[in-house]
């Protein structure tokens, strides 16, 4: 199990360190001190098998052990491979990150595997029934080897040991063998102290789950192994009237793929730059000809739209009053030039980082994860411009659980939130990743489905009306299922964002007079 307390722990130290050398790189005292910091880095990388982080550190070390008298040149080397060090530790810490696994051609298509190490496969006949449902292969083991073997063999997506009296020493060959091979793996128990716990957390536990498990639960635990969304390169906007240090910052940036440039060397078009690029990161020279850094952050900061963009400045001003300034003039930081390479990587991408989580609380459903109302509308204008250049249809829908109020009644709000949550996620999961998916309020959901025909769309949600309508929601005292409704209106029928969603939403309550639990197509009969 990656230890990730220690490998922060290891980067940080390293950072510092570093920071001493830049200082005075013609210090080899400086640089004795820094060396060991690598080696400990390194030595993590091999003790858990981070082997891209290995193969990252090895021309570093390389460079290091064959160091005499250290110059500008071997300071910029060792600047340049710490950049790269950055980005694959910060992979490394997301929590989202998994040891890679070469998946074989024929398992591509192959929905994800979960094997259930178990003496009591009776208890999970109905968990065997319900994952398929839910994007999954389940697969149960009394044999808890001949299990462990299986996962290895057909790369499980996690493996479930229900080990009533915690870890004991048989279970550690077995663990052993599971995180060796890369699979994360869950304990399953009758208890949950925390003695138990810490147990399964030495072991290298993904988590830790309280028997009896239910199918809501574990796929919430396994969804982000097996699902985990890539995300888009952070964007990254430069406004420096010096080609000379655009060039630079471009030549380090663009050594990563997580990274997407665009420069700028004049401040007339910042804005729009800005509405037409949304950049997470603007790095801004602080000295311009006809106009300095601050007063751009002052134009910026003044349209609501870009107020919370970080601004880091690009300054050779050393003093500190300078760099308060530039900071209560809307600047998140600043950079001194010459700027360490390592330093302005882990600057963007922590900006970046931090600005993107906060603008998806600002877009998210905070139960469903989905799009909220407000960032829905956007996305569904934005397809409806698209659609209308490219000259293809734009399907609407809007879905609504049926007799939701009834489950709120009879199981309760906190079962009723499952419900919903457990649409949400099987939405997303059947439409494409080119369809957009927000929860429109209460029980009701729509799907923007883009160059696609009413007919098609229909029969894309008939599907997964009948899937979802075979999902079983477990309660105290049992079982029960739901199903939902939905009317779909599509553009180029109806002219306008306005339109569509009138006449999709007058769609579903037909389909609601209909009986429910049907899909209705908006005819616009005003329409020759």
């Amino acid at each position: 199990m990656i230890n990730r307390s220690e490998l922060h722990s290891a980067w940080n130290a390293l950072v510092v360190a570093w920071k001493v050398v830049w200082q005075a790189s013609s210090d080899i005292e400086r640089w004795a001190a820094f060396m060991p910091h690598c080696d400990r880095l390194m030595g993590l990388a091999r003790a858990h098998g981070l082997t891209e982080l290995e193969t990252t550190l090895e021309p570093l070390l390389q460079l290091l052990a064959n160091l005499e008298s250290p110059t500008e040149q071997e300071k910029s080397a060792v600047d340049r491979f710490l950049a790269t060090v950055f980005v694959v530790v910060r992979r490394i810490m997301s929590p989202d990150y998994q040891q890679q696994i070469v998946p074989r051609p024929e398992d591509e298509y192959a929905l994800p595997t979960i094997v259930m190490l178990t003496k009591l496969p009776e208890s999970m006949h109905e968990m065997l029934l319900q994952m398929e449902h839910y994007g999954y292969q389940f697969r149960s083991f009394t044999d808890y080897g001949q299990g462990v073997q299986y996962a290895l063999a057909h790369r499980a997506i996690a493996v479930v040991a229900d080990l009533p009296a915690g870890v004991l020493a048989e279970h550690k060959p077995l663990v052993d063998d599971l995180s060796n091979g890369g699979i994360k793996w869950f304990c399953l128990s009758a208890k949950g102290d925390f003695a138990l716990r810490l147990k399964a957390v030495r072991c290298g536990a993904q988590g830790f789950f309280i028997s009896p498990l239910t199918v809501n639960v574990l796929v919430d635990a396994v969804d982000p192994l097996a699902y985990a969304t890539k995300d888009e390169p952070y964007r990254v906007l430069i406004l420096d009237d010096s080609q000379t240090v655009l060039t630079s910052i471009q030549r380090t940036l663009e050594q990563f793929p997580s990274i997407n440039l665009r420069t700028l060397r004049t401040p007339q078009h910042i804005l729009d730059a800005l509405l037409d690029y949304s950049p997470d990161v603007l790095l801004l020279d602080f000295h311009m000809d006809g106009c300095n850094g601050l007063e751009v952050a002052r134009i910026i900061r003044q349209n609501k739209a870009f107020e919370s963009i970080p601004i880091v400045f690009l300054t050779s001003e050393t003093s500190e009053e300078v760099q308060l300034e530039a900071m209560r003039n809307g600047g998140d930081d600043y950079l001194t030039k010459p700027i360490s390479q390592a330093q302005l990587v882990n600057t963007v991408v922590s900006k970046a980082e931090r600005y993107r989580g906060l603008r998806k609380l600002m877009v998210e459903d905070s139960l469903t994860g989905l799009y909220n109302h407000v960032k829905t509308k956007t996305l569904l204008q934005q397809s409806l411009l698209l659609a209308e250049r490219q000259g293809v249809p734009v399907s609407y829908a809007i879905l609504d659980i049926d007799y939701f109020k009834k489950v709120n009644d009879n199981y309760g709000h906190t079962v009723g939130d499952k419900v919903l949550k457990t649409l949400a996620r099987y939405l997303k999961q059947h439409v494409r990743k080119a369809d957009v998916v927000g929860r429109y309020g209460g029980e009701e959901f729509v799907v923007v489905f883009f160059s696609t025909s009413a007919e098609s769309a229909r029969d894309k949600l008939n599907k997964i009306r009948d899937g979802f309508s075979k999902i079983y929601h477990a309660y105290d005292e049992g079982i029960f299922s739901v199903t939902f409704s939905s009317g779909v209106a599509e553009y180029p029928s109806y002219s306008n964002m306005m339109e569509l969603v009138v006449a999709a939403d007058e769609a579903l309550y037909i389909s609601k007079r209909e009986g429910r639990n049907r899909i209705t197509i908006a005819v616009n009969t005003k329409r020759g």
